[in-house]
């Protein structure tokens, strides 16, 4: 039954799933800027501009990718067979991207938009697929906020792996070659993630199946999607919030390095001790999500990640951990946010199926990522821009007042704005616990909007 409870053995190895994705993504968030400005060399508006660029890409994969989930009919299901199947090609992508090639300065720039454009696809590839599955192994809200808050406990493993690990074991295993041992070090992590993604499709079930079948048609499950309100104020809320994680996570290798005069030890202490915080966050998501509305709930988690942006900017910096100590509070509201944050794209996606009688998953979730890409992609080029703006030197151990006034703005204040606009945006979002119980249950009964008026009605309430 789609309603059923998920055992503890299913939801960590659906987890796993996302510790393996968040070897990359966790890594383009806080490690590759700084890699290619202060290792490949790329100056610090050529990178934020690629990774721009570059996401346009994904305006059209994304969709094509979930729809093409959605049409895939096997006997493992629909999503968890693409987890093997992509698998090895996404660990060499890990690879490719960190790799620097003999070329010219014009030459390493073609490679490494190349690079990351493969990166991109394997990404979304595998990882549309797999967020999908987690709308496919249960309908029930409160399970789906279990199974996400474990997830999203386990998730910073991988999260780890990229970037709290990265530099002491290439540092390891090539002692004064900081770039061929980050290639190597990805390459064993590589290897890491595809154990993780076997490891998910052999414990996972597909128990959650469209009430009817149709034929690929992109343009029309768009249409779909665009009906669906609700899915349309969570993609700006989404957004919203990624472009915060990513200039914040992205500025605190920098900050460590040119702020705080700190080497690749401390980097690793801020990884490690923000990983922790939101592991930690994660975990308390479930407790305070029943208690709680979620929604309300991740409105306050934002504003109070907004202040808490606001106090870094008067941190003094002759002491290290007092900035890491602000770093993992945030880190650990953090943690929560993103347990309720997908929580609320499993709402979506069966509210949506409830709105229109189409159940769109792989469609619903790829619109959502290809969201959450842009806003990584925003994030990523104001980090670029603005280091560029107040001259940061790419590659150098001294930076000017102003680059140190830029980073230490990219740290605190400016992610803050857009944590207070992710909290205004759920404001206008209305499925809470109540309604979700009533379009949850109309479902189960193969009922839909409209068909039964008093149904309807009370979940029409907001």
């Amino acid at each position: 039954m789609a309603g059923e409870r998920l055992s503890v053995r299913e939801k960590v190895g659906y987890s796993l799933g996302d510790a393996a994705s968040h070897i990359v993504f966790d890594s383009s968030v806080a490690i590759l800027a700084w890699y290619y400005t202060d290792i490949y060399g790329l100056p610090p508006a050529v990178m934020g501009t690629m990774f721009l660029l570059v996401r346009i890409l994904d305006a059209i994969t994304d969709p094509i990718m979930g729809a093409i989930a959605d049409a895939t009919s096997t006997r493992w299901g629909r999503f968890r067979p693409w987890l093997l199947a992509i698998c090895i090609p996404f660990a060499v992508s890990c690879v490719l991207v960190y790799s620097i090639p003999a070329f010219s300065d014009s030459g390493k720039v073609v490679y490494a938009v190349a690079a990351y454009i493969f990166m991109t696809l394997m990404y979304t590839a595998i990882n549309i697929p797999y967020c999908s599955l987690g709308a496919a192994l249960t309908t029930d809200p409160q399970e789906s906020l279990s199974l996400q808050s474990w997830r999203f406990a386990i998730t910073p493993i991988g999260g780890a792996l990229g970037t709290a690990f990265i530099l002491p074991l290439a540092d390891y295993l090539y002692p004064g070659d900081r770039a061929a041992g980050v290639q190597a070090a990805m390459a064993i992590f590589g290897v890491i993630g595809c154990l993780m993604f076997v490891v998910c499709f052999l414990t996972t079930k597909e128990r959650v199946q469209p009430i009817k079948e149709e034929n690929l048609n992109i343009a029309r499950d768009i249409k779909i999607l665009f009906r669906n309100e609700q899915w349309r104020i969570l993609s700006v809320y989404n957004f919203m919030m990624l472009v915060a994680v990513v200039i914040r996570g992205g500025a605190v290798v920098y900050y460590v390095n040119s702020v705080l005069s700190k080497g690749a030890d401390i980097i690793s202490w801020f990884m490690l001790g923000g990983m922790f915080a939101s592991m930690f966050g994660s975990v308390l998501a479930k407790p305070f999500g029943t208690r709680f509305c979620k929604v309300k709930l991740s409105f306050w988690i934002n504003m109070v990640n907004a202040a808490l942006g606001c106090v870094c900017f008067l941190l003094p910096v002759q002491y290290w951990a007092i900035p890491l100590f602000f770093h993992m509070l945030i880190q650990l509201v953090q943690g929560g946010n993103a347990a309720i944050q997908w929580s609320m794209i499993t709402d979506t996606n069966n509210y949506g199926e409830w709105k229109t009688q189409r159940r769109i998953t792989g469609m619903n979730v790829a619109a959502n990522i290809f969201v959450i890409k842009l806003g990584v992609a925003v994030g990523g080029a104001i980090l670029g821009w603005v280091l560029a703006y107040y001259g940061y030197a790419s590659g150098s151990s001294v930076q000017s007042a102003e680059a140190i006034g830029g980073i230490v703005l990219l740290f605190s204040v400016i992610p803050s704005v857009f944590y207070v606009l992710t909290a205004i945006a759920i404001k206008f979002y209305s499925l809470n616990e109540a309604r979700m119980n009533v379009v949850v249950s109309d479902l189960n009964r193969g009922a839909f909007a409209g068909s039964e008026p008093s149904v309807g009605a009370a979940a029409s309430q907001e």
